[in-house]
């Protein structure tokens, strides 16, 4: 089929095409007598046919040529591969119902389908009937469709066999349609309600600390045992730590039950809400909800020193008590010789961090200023002045140790903080800095404090707007202590503010200032941990860590290995740097378990750091917390994108809906071969020859 001139304007086109050709042709010889009127007419001829093939090529003509093959059905089959398939409830009997159901569909007939076999649980992957293990701990269908839409574009037809229950992500009704091809859909399992009784939902804080009270919240449905008094048991390491009784009144009922732990020993613990067996129950699978708790020994020991009655001091102590990895010891001079909650210990050995707050004021004997040298003579402290300070005092008394030094008389005065910009890095002050022309006033002082040569300024005091060279805040490091001094005060304005971004730096930055002066200077090459302590099962295991220099850079040149053993696995992997020695792995999915880790850090064939961690994954109990077949999903899916719904007892009907709408033919599809003609050779060979042959009859008599 020649294309080319179909509309009416190029064929308009072409007609002025051939008169002008054939015009200009009989014009070129029109006066010439020389020639007899048979050759004239000839060249005219030759000619016109000339210009008439050059015109034409202009319209970029074409040839379509059409093909027709047969070609194969392409039929995506996917197939639930979770836990659920396996229940046997009702007429369901789990994997011999779902053997039924691959033979019923008879995949072996490939003769005018190509078949492509998909499992999905928590999303899509390729496999075969037979490497199916029905373990699936969760079911995204809305992500699995989506996948199979990325990776088939060109399909006739879905097969899906499922019951439609889907426990994460979004519901997949949209995303089926959108695909543009009809589902079938063979729902399996059941749709009737059996009596059960499950651990439906354990709430808990995975980190917790020695020594303390861990709540633990669980959430339990009954389902099918009027008037019933039935136990659950918290068992924490192996052992029943307590059991709670709960009455069933009703026939279906939710009840919440409150229990609390405490461990003396840190480490991982195995922790589980476990029913026992009723009795008439269709599965005890979900009676029992395991989780594991991390527990550390790494609280925060503060002894805090108040010298002063003043709100700071009370603003202060609220916020670190509301820390539940803080253990606090207030301590408050009542004058002379007294302490309130005293007297003051003599060993600072247990102690992280020391914070004075007040430290001098005037009056106070030399004998309670030796006791409070002695203390926290070595150890990590917080100097926070208040209006009776001494901070000439301070410095003489800890041996010049503190970051600030004083240098003649100090006035004070309205003032507030101006950040360091050299200092926005720095870990203490990684939070959101808000604008500090609209926080209270705080009281500083507006010349003669300076920092000393070891000090590291992070606040300057501002006076009416005109930034000072005077430390509001500064910190230093000598050998492995540490020490952050606050010259200004009247924070407690900042905690009483009624702007949150106000309230929310005064919490951020004294909780991150206390902590980094309580923390242990050597900080390691290697920084590597999980993004959880614990995973449920289905749920990608993230790696995520840093490696520095000895200097404390980022060490872009790193590499990092992890090992990982678990049950039944030993593997080694290789973590991707992500850039300013910012290294991130993700593992994917690992079976229910408690797991160990040793990552090792290398800069060439040099080992640099080394790190030990552990995590768990829970074994998820999902599949089992609902488990009625959901036909009005599945029938809506398959009405609505053309395709049929039938039950696991239906399908051997399958193959005769898929033959009347033609799934089981070969489909025929015609090609066109595009074949431009300016592409062919031979069209400008006959111009070469019309012209030649016009030019031998004009040689011939002696026109040229």
């Amino acid at each position: 089929m020649l294309s080319g001139f179909e509309t009416d304007t190029a064929i308009l086109l072409l007609i002025a095409g051939i008169l002008f050709s054939f015009a200009i042709a009989w014009w070129t010889y029109s006066s010439d007598n020389r020639l007899p009127t048979p050759a004239k007419w000839l060249n005219i001829s030759l000619r016109g046919l000339a210009f008439l093939i050059l015109i034409m090529l202009l319209f970029n003509p074409s040839i379509n040529l059409e093909d027709s093959r047969d070609l194969k059905q392409r039929i995506a089959v996917l197939i639930d591969n979770s836990r659920s398939v396996t229940i046997e409830k009702g007429e369901w009997q789990g994997l011999e119902s779902m053997n039924d159901v691959v033979q019923a569909l008879n995949l072996s007939d490939t003769t005018a389908v190509r078949y492509s076999i998909f499992g999905f649980d928590r999303d899509l992957f390729v496999s075969t009937i037979d490497s199916l293990d029905f373990d699936g701990s969760v079911t995204d269908i809305n992500s699995t469709l989506r996948s199979l839409n990325r990776e088939s574009t060109d399909l006739d037809a879905v097969i899906m066999v499922t019951d439609g229950i889907f426990n994460r992500g979004l519901d997949p009704t949209s995303t089926a349609i959108r695909m543009g091809v009809p589902f079938y859909n063979v729902a399996i399992g059941d749709t009737t309600r059996l009596r059960d009784v499950l651990v439906r939902n354990v709430f808990y804080n995975p980190d917790a600390f020695t020594n303390t009270i861990i709540p633990i919240q669980a959430e339990i449905l009954i389902d099918g045992f009027p008037n019933r008094t039935i136990d659950v048991r918290l068992i924490a390491d192996g052992e029943l730590v307590e059991t709670k009784q709960i009455r069933s009144d009703e026939s279906r009922s939710v009840h919440n039950l409150d229990f609390e732990l405490m461990f003396e020993t840190e480490g991982t613990k195995s922790v589980r809400i476990e029913i026992p067996e009723l009795g008439e129950e269709w599965t005890t699978l979900n009676n029992t909800y395991s989780f594991s708790l991390n527990i550390r020994d790494e609280r925060i020991r503060i002894l805090h020193l108040a010298f002063e009655v003043h709100p700071d001091v009370g603003a202060l102590r609220n916020l670190l008590a509301t820390d539940e990895s803080i253990v606090l010891n207030q301590i408050s001079w009542a004058g002379r010789d007294r302490f309130v909650n005293g007297p003051l210990p003599t060993d600072a050995d247990t102690l992280d961090v020391i914070i004075l707050h007040g430290y001098p004021p005037s009056g106070l004997s030399s004998s309670i200023r030796q006791q409070v040298t002695s203390l926290v003579s070595g150890q990590n402290v917080v100097a926070l002045s208040l209006p009776l300070t001494n901070q000439q005092q301070l410095s003489s008394d800890l041996a010049n140790t503190p970051p600030l030094r004083v240098t003649g008389s100090v006035q004070t005065a309205p003032v507030l903080p101006s950040l360091n910009d050299a200092e926005r890095d720095n870990a203490i002050l990684d939070l959101e800095i808000p604008n500090f022309t609209r926080a209270p006033d705080l009281t500083g002082s507006l010349r003669n404090i300076r920092g000393s040569g070891n000090s590291r300024v992070l606040l300057y005091n501002s006076f009416r707007g005109e930034a000072t060279d005077v430390p509001a805040v500064a910190i230093s490091e000598i050998g492995n202590t540490r020490f952050a001094q606050v010259s200004s005060w009247n924070w407690f304005r900042w905690q009483q503010s009624t702007q949150p971004e106000i309230r929310s730096f005064y919490r951020g930055f004294f909780n991150n200032l206390v902590k980094w002066t309580s923390a242990d200077s050597d900080d390691p090459i290697l920084n590597m941990e999980t993004t959880r302590n614990q995973y449920e099962e289905g749920d990608a295991v993230v790696f995520r860590g840093n490696v520095r220099t000895e200097a404390g850079q980022p060490d872009t040149q790193a590499r990092v290995e992890i090992e990982i053993t678990g049950p039944d696995m030993e593997s080694m992997f290789t973590m991707q740097h992500q850039g300013s020695g910012r290294f991130g792995l993700d593992i994917g999915t690992l079976p229910a378990g408690t797991y160990t880790y040793n990552a090792t850090s290398f800069r060439g064939g040099t080992q640099t750091g080394e790190q030990q961690g552990s995590f768990t994954v829970n074994e998820s109990i999902l599949e089992f917390m609902d488990t009625i077949r959901r036909d009005q999903l599945l029938r809506f899916i398959a009405d609505e994108s053309g395709g049929a719904f039938f039950t696991f007892d239906q399908a051997s009907d399958l193959r005769t809906r898929l033959q009347s709408d033609g799934l089981l033919d070969f489909r025929t599809e015609t090609f066109v071969t595009v074949k431009r003609i300016h592409h062919q050779i031979w069209w400008f060979i006959a111009v070469l020859l019309l012209l030649t042959t016009e030019w031998i009859v004009r040689k011939k008599y002696d026109l040229v």
